[in-house]
């Protein structure tokens, strides 16, 4: 039994952009709304990719931003922790949605700090990729998207979701041990007890000295959620 008011985090949920591949997260939501959560972290890819601007709007979109809308209005705290496949969510209408975009999130419960973090950014020698990121989210790239006309933005979304449905959405081989535990060690010295990633896709718990890190299943596979008591701080994993 999940009991009332409690802290969810998920990670990963790889929602498609054509119609009706919203379905499934959106009726997640209304069972979560059932429970009265005290909040919601979604820690990352939400969407297959979700560039934030008016032209690559759709449905799925909608559906879902509305959904969590109603479950922010209801009384639960909602935090959008952006991920390696959100681009430009600051100042976008994923806003109007939600109570917080960040690119970390930080909450206390029951005397243990806990920190949500995508994790695509945990291994800063990995220079290409961050290259990479910088290159696609900076404001140079924001204000490129005004250059590209609506229909051709429309075929975008079309033509890459046709290609990622076609993908099995297997994530890396091998997690990054070392780095999650450097990563652990670093925020512990920060105050940190526990970390939350998302990401790597393979549910995983780490001890890394006086911090915990935890890896969260991806939502689109197994439909967990990682659950947390505001009075003690002890987290679980729950299919609602």
């Amino acid at each position: 039994m999940i009991p009332r008011g409690q802290i969810f985090l998920i990670g990963d949920s790889h929602i498609g952009l054509s119609d009706g591949r919203e379905e499934n997260i959106v009726a997640w939501l209304g069972r979560l709304g059932a429970h009265e959560p005290k909040a919601l972290y979604l820690n990352g890819d939400v969407f297959h990719y979700l560039i934030a601007h008016e032209k690559f709007r759709t449905l799925p979109v909608e559906r879902f931003l509305a959904t969590l809308r109603g479950l922010r209005d209801r009384g639960t705290s909602v935090h959008y922790v952006e991920g390696n496949r959100d681009f430009f969510l600051k100042g976008s209408f994923v806003e109007d949605s939600v109570s917080e975009i960040a690119l970390e999130s930080s909450f206390e419960a029951g005397g243990e700090r806990y920190l949500v973090v995508h994790g695509d950014m945990i291994n800063d020698r990995d220079l290409p990729y961050r290259f990479w990121r910088r290159l696609s989210k900076n404001p140079v790239s924001r204000l490129g998207l005004e250059l590209v006309p609506r229909a051709a933005a429309r075929r975008i979304v079309d033509n890459v979701e046709k290609r990622l449905a076609r993908s099995n959405f297997k994530h890396k081989s091998r997690l990054p041990v070392e780095l999650i535990e450097q990563y652990g060690r670093r925020k512990s010295s920060e105050g940190y007890s526990k970390v939350v990633f998302g990401h790597f896709h393979h549910k995983t718990i780490v001890q890394s000295g006086a911090a915990t890190v935890i890896v969260l299943p991806a939502w689109y596979e197994s439909g967990e959620a990682m659950m947390v008591s505001p009075e003690t701080g002890e987290f679980s994993f729950v299919t609602v």
